[in-house]
């Protein structure tokens, strides 16, 4: 396997974004000529050429931004990885990833993370807001430790505990045809234009499939979007 070392990748960052090996050395603090020859070294390594030579500059070759794609992903992480060590060292003590769908980032986690938090200080808590689907995604890749979704949603390979329960509601203008019901099926409603989540919420495909099994699918605004 290839060794390519950190110091090398920033510099080549340096490089793709400057332009110019000059500029890069003076803003990496590394004398010209060392600049260059961790450069030929690092294509010499790779059996690949990374820069195109110019009289006023240099730029990537296919290959370089390839390279430099990969390189700010391994110093993002590398300085995420810092920053979350460095919380242990100031007396954290556990770091819990969560992925949630809108509803209960909206109506449940701010006042149930509230109460962990006070309750386990040394705890950090990320949360991040995602689709259904993108939540499942991410757990079955190992990229968050909770994730809250629909229950609709299949999940038979993950282990699921029931968290909330939603409660769907109709709004329309006061001029509406359904105002001031104070109950509604959704068949009654289905005729109607929807306005609403993006398409690929787990709500919008939801509704979507009841109104399909009965065989009156909604309609979507004008605009475009849906609920």
């Amino acid at each position: 396997m290839r060794r390519i070392d950190f110091v090398t990748l920033r510099l080549f960052v340096a490089i793709a974004e400057t332009r110019s090996l000059t500029r890069a050395a003076e803003r990496e603090h590394l004398a010209l000529a060392a600049v260059s020859k961790r450069v030929s070294d690092l294509e010499g390594q790779l059996d690949v050429s990374l820069l195109y030579r110019q009289p006023k500059g240099v730029e990537l070759t296919p290959a370089g931004h390839a390279l430099l794609h990969h390189a700010r992903n391994l110093l993002d992480n590398l300085q995420q990885l810092d920053a979350d060590l460095s919380e242990f060292s100031q007396g954290v003590k556990g770091h819990v990833r969560i992925h949630a769908n809108t509803s209960a980032v909206i109506e449940f986690l701010p006042e149930d993370l509230s109460a962990f938090a006070r309750q386990h200080p040394e705890v950090k808590i990320d949360l991040e807001e995602r689709v259904s689907s993108d939540t499942l995604r991410a757990l079955r890749e190992g990229l968050t430790d909770i994730g809250i979704f629909a229950g609709h949603m299949p999940a038979e390979d993950l282990q699921v505990f029931p968290y909330r329960e939603d409660r769907l509601v109709l709004v329309t203008p006061r001029e509406h045809p359904l105002a001031g019901r104070e109950c509604i099926a959704l068949r009654e409603a289905a005729g109607f234009d929807f306005i609403g989540l993006q398409q690929d919420a787990s709500l919008h495909a939801l509704l979507q499939q009841s109104a399909q099994q009965m065989g009156t699918p909604l309609a979507p605004a004008h605009s475009g979007t849906q609920l």
